[in-house]
């Protein structure tokens, strides 16, 4: 996993331009909360939301089940401002991986966030520790093919779980009702969009950008590379891979 340090840090300066670039990120969430509506119908329910953001998945979540609290949980104390005035939103700042939740929850939900853990398993078993039998988790996340083209340019990047891990991970103590898995290419103008969409969103903390300074130089050589090894009609592409998952309490 990145250092928790630089995953402030990026995510930290992207509050306020991650959700007009995070096309890819938005609907996964929709997708996440309308496949755990299909299951779904309690009334007033208690929901978890792990690596809230900017709170793309907990307006979906406000919307569609009217949670009598939905406590939100981001790494970045930052995040806090986008649910200053959000009725029945508690937001709960740290490391998901560690900290200790307020109580039980009827669901618990995460988009985009859990490829940043490193150990699935002991996140779904976290998970299940909050959650009564019947409890339901709903989980989207990236796979490999994420961000392949600036991986392979730079040799960096995060170790995304395969889909097959991905599911066997949260089926551990989870009866999986609902799974699926896509790949989607973004299209932009040049390599030098590419970077600014990446630093939009907080995702150069995958490792794509390291220590070394983006200077003009660096980034033409970047957008040089990435025009010759990557060119699609009207630009250059750029895929992401999410994963799917809901899944019950055994």
């Amino acid at each position: 996993m990145i250092g928790t340090p630089v995953l402030l840090s990026r995510f930290a300066r992207a509050v306020s331009t991650y959700e007009a670039e995070a096309v890819v990120q938005r609907a996964a969430a929709e997708r996440l909360a309308g496949l755990l509506g299909r299951y779904f119908h309690g009334l007033a329910p208690r929901i978890l939301e792990i690596g809230c953001g900017t709170g793309l998945l907990s307006r979906q979540l406000m919307a569609r089940f009217a949670p009598a609290e939905l406590v939100v949980n981001d790494l970045c104390p930052e995040m806090a401002v986008c649910f200053a005035n959000v009725p029945r939103a508690r937001f709960f700042p740290g490391d998901a991986r560690t900290l200790e939740w307020p109580g039980v929850f009827d669901v618990v939900a995460s988009a985009s966030a859990v490829q940043w853990f490193g150990d699935l398993g002991a996140f779904a078993q976290r998970c299940a520790a909050v959650l009564p039998t019947g409890g339901w988790l709903a989980v989207s996340c990236f796979g490999p093919a994420t961000l392949q083209e600036t991986a392979a340019l730079s040799g960096k990047g995060l170790e995304y779980p395969s889909f097959a891990q991905f599911v066997e991970a949260l089926a551990d103590g989870f009866e999986p009702v609902e799974t699926a898995q896509e790949r989607q290419a973004l299209t932009f103008p040049d390599g030098f969009a590419v970077l600014r969409h990446l630093k939009a969103t907080g995702v150069t903390a995958t490792g794509a950008a390291d220590a070394t300074p983006w200077t003009r130089g660096r980034m033409e050589t970047f957008a040089r590379a990435y025009a010759e090894q990557f060119a699609v009609p009207g630009g250059v592409s750029l895929t992401y891979e999410p994963f799917w998952f809901v899944g019950r309490k055994r």
